[in-house]
Order: structure tokens, then sequence, then C-alpha cells
């Protein structure tokens, strides 16, 4: 059993309530109570207890409902603000003229770097002729556009000095497609897959000069969508997104030698795995039920063409993230989040909309969560969620189920989306992008748009951002 549930059983708790209330926060339960302390009136933003031992209270429960729109169009909470970081097809330096943001951002992730700052990447998830785009080939295989040099898509990247100040930008991965999101990896690498039926995860650095990105062929050919790390149990847990009925995915490293304790895996010695709820999905959202893992088919074909029958198929696999023996991930069709205990071989639905009224309590005007997408979550469990279609919002997820807005995007939601959510080291500034849109928050289409926004927070949370790293 993982060690956070033996401290809930010691303490009393129940299992579900731990579980669906997230009380993370340095492996201790008393620490993490946010529940028993959604009362205090400590307002500690360090992310730890202080030193009375009183428990913690998210400094995100204090914030107010949204604010008219700022100047950039983005609606945030009193003390929160803005600043447009990026912008499709102009350069994040001027002075350097010759780079020109990429359009629709997707997934992103933050670094820090020796010099005390920081770096922001940024998948580029717009299409081409694979998923009936712009050489209208609908269906064409990846390989057959790839010969034809058709490839669009990849990572950038945007460097930040210690003090905040936008100080570079530069491509770190080109001639992929559809890049949606990823997972950031503890030897300080962007791990990033293609949306799309045949498509490959990839590993890249985020720095200017990092080395040339790695295909992985061991995370199958899928629509790759989040990934998350769980090193001292030697798996990488991965999403697919697609049509609505995709599987959950995890490559194993079976071996001590595969992935040694401290260092990075030999990436051919990967064993694709698929999940199987046996009792489904339905009596997940119920309680934990237990999981199992069988091999995948991993022999180059598309993994929707070799589906096993008994693998459990989820409704719009999204945001994966790895957190004290837990791996969360959301389901954009029906609006739940996920845990899985890696220890203990369960898997439940911690956030259901259906279980009861999930309002704001800060603003009751304000719908439920709505396509849950990418997620993002501190050292303390607090999880940003963001939306894909919904109301334009990243929202953060609170112990009691309720959820507050942090922000909202301009935009037409049937058009763009809300993505890419990543936290600097320090805690204060969350990053966010507007996928389709331009500045000025009116819709535009696929390949023609896309905006990076910096959102400084009144507060700080805690992170661990890795320190940013070469490939290989």
């Amino acid at each position: 059993m993982n060690r956070l549930l033996k401290n809930v059983e010691r303490s009393g708790l129940s299992r579900r309530t731990f579980l669906r209330t997230l009380l993370f926060s340095a492996g201790s339960v008393a620490t993490a109570s946010w529940l028993a302390g959604c009362n205090s009136s400590s307002s500690s933003s360090s992310g730890s207890s202080g030193g009375s031992g009183a428990p913690r209270r998210s400094p995100f429960a204090s914030i107010g409902p949204l604010q008219a729109a700022d100047d950039n169009g983005v609606q945030l909470p009193a003390g929160f603000s803005s600043r447009v970081i990026a912008v499709f097809n102009e350069p994040p330096i001027p002075d350097n003229p010759g780079f020109l943001w990429h359009s629709d951002p997707d997934g992103g992730a933050v670094f820090r770097t020796d010099d005390g700052g920081w770096i922001y990447v940024s998948n580029s998830e717009v299409r081409d002729s694979t998923t009936g785009g712009a050489a209208g080939l609908p269906g064409t295989s990846r390989e057959h556009v790839e010969a034809l040099g058709l490839l669009r898509g990849g990572v950038s990247a945007l460097r930040f000095d210690a003090a905040g100040n936008l100080v570079d930008a530069y491509p770190v991965q080109r001639d992929t497609t559809t890049n949606c999101s990823g997972g950031v990896t503890p030897w300080g690498t962007w791990i990033n897959g293609e949306e799309i039926m045949d498509g490959y995860m990839f590993e890249c650095s985020p720095l200017r000069d990092g080395g040339t990105p790695l295909r992985l062929d061991r995370f199958g050919r899928k629509a790759h969508e989040m990934a998350a790390l769980d090193p001292e149990g030697r798996a990488i847990y991965h999403t697919e997104d697609m049509a609505g009925d995709e599987r959950f995915y995890r490559t194993i490293f079976p071996t001590e030698t595969s992935w040694p304790a401290g260092d990075r895996p030999d990436w051919q010695q990967g064993v694709l795995q698929v999940l199987v709820v046996d009792d489904g999905i339905d009596a997940a959202r119920e309680g934990p039920v237990p999981i199992r893992w069988i091999d995948a088919i991993d022999d180059g074909r598309p993994q929707s063409d070799v589906y096993q029958s008994e693998t459990t198929v989820f409704a719009g696999n999204e945001g994966c993230w790895f957190l004290s023996g837990f791996v969360f991930f959301s389901t954009k069709s029906d609006d739940n989040i996920w845990a899985i205990d890696t220890v203990g071989g369960t898997i439940e639905s911690i956030y259901n909309p259906e279980d009861g009224p999930v309002g704001s309590p800060v603003d009751p005007d304000e719908p439920p969560m709505a396509g849950v997408d990418n997620i993002a979550m501190t050292l303390d469990g607090e999880m940003i969620v963001v939306e894909d279609g919904g109301d334009m919002r990243a929202m953060v997820l609170l112990p009691d189920r309720t959820t507050i807005p942090l922000l909202r995007l301009p935009g037409d939601p049937n058009v763009t989306e809300v993505t890419g959510p990543a936290f600097s080291p320090d805690g204060r500034r969350l990053y966010v992008a507007n996928q389709r849109a331009l500045r000025s928050g009116l819709p535009a289409g696929f390949g023609t748009g896309g905006v990076i926004y910096e959102i400084t927070l009144p507060f700080s949370v805690r992170v661990d951002a890795p320190l940013a790293g070469r490939v290989g």
C-alpha cells in the first residue's frame, strides 16, 4: 500500500475521503489537511504548515471572483496580472526577427536554468495532412507525409533571466506534426508526442544547443497526449486521445539496468503496457477498484489497429501527472479526474461532476469545469485544470471538490482552447496558451493563431522544476 494511505488509515480518515480531497503535502497528512484548515486564518503562501504545525490552507482558497478583462483581454481575480509573452507569427524577441513564434501552442513545461532563470517550452499542435489538414490528404500516413516534406509542428522555447525578463526564443524540435502535450523528466528534458493515429513520442532538450531530439519507439504509435514519469517505479504513464474511445498506457523498464536509480532509462528496453480495469470504469467512479497491466502489441502498427478487447476504454484521455505515488489523469468527454495508486494497484475517480453540485464558492454563476484537458500540479497537490471548450478557463480543483476559476482567456471556446499550464520555478508565475486565437482574442483557424500569457500570482506555490538538461 502507498505509504500516504497507510498514514491515512492510522489517522482514522477514510481512504476515499483522502483521495477525493487531494490531500498531498510532502507525504504528510498532518501538513496536507486542507479540509481541517479551510477555516484557518493562516496566510502562509510557502506551501508549508509553518512553525506551529497547523494544517496548511491553500492560498488558492482565498482568491476572489474573476474581474473584468484586463488590457490583454484576460479575466483574473483581484491581485493577479497578465503579460503577453509570445504571439503567432511574431518574433518574441524584437532583436531577433528571424525567429517567429509557432501556431497552435499546446502542452508546455518549465525548466530551471543554471543562471537562476528558467525556460518555458511549448508544443505546436499545428495540423498537416496526417490529420486531414493542409495538403488535403486525409488519413495519409505519417511516413508518406514525412517523405513529401510536409511535416509541421514541433517545439519552441522561451528563455527568461533571473528577473523574469524574456531574453531568448528559439526552436528545439522540428520535422514532427501535431505535437500535443508531454511531460518533464528529472534530468531536464521534455518528452512530447504527436496526436495522430500513428504518432511517435520524442525526447528533446529545452536548451538552445541541447542535442538532437530522439524518437522514442517504445511508446507505441498512437495519438499521444500527456506523459508523467515515476522514476522510482521505473514507469512512464501516457494518455491517448483521438476518437473518444482510447486507452491508458505506461512504458515500464523492468530491471534496474534498464533504468538505473538516479539516471535516465535505456529507451530501447522499454515495454509498452495497457491498463485493464476488470470491474469497469463505472465501478471506479464509486470507489477504488483493482487494476492490471497487459503488454501491448507493439510491432510498429498504430495502436488503434491492434487494440486488445480486454483493455479498458476511456473517453478522451488528456492530462496526466505523477505525485507522491499516484498518477492523476483527466478525461474530457465525461469531465472526470482519475487517480491510480501505483503501489496499491487501484484506480478511482476523484472528481466526477455527476456526484453532486460542483460550483464555484466565490461565484455561484460560474459553471462547473467542462472539457477538462491538460493538468498541472503543485507539490502540495493543488491541481490546475485547463478547459478544451468549456468556458475558456483555467480552474483550481479544491479539496472539497468545488472549483475556483483562476483565469478566463478571450476567444470562442468552439474554436480555441486553454493549453500549456506550467509554473515558474519560484511558483509565482503561471504560463498558459490561447491555442487558436489572435492577440485581440478573435478566433483564428488551425495554423493561424496562438498566444502565450504569463500570469503573475500574488502568492507563491511549491513546485519542483528540473534543471534544463541535454538529450543523451
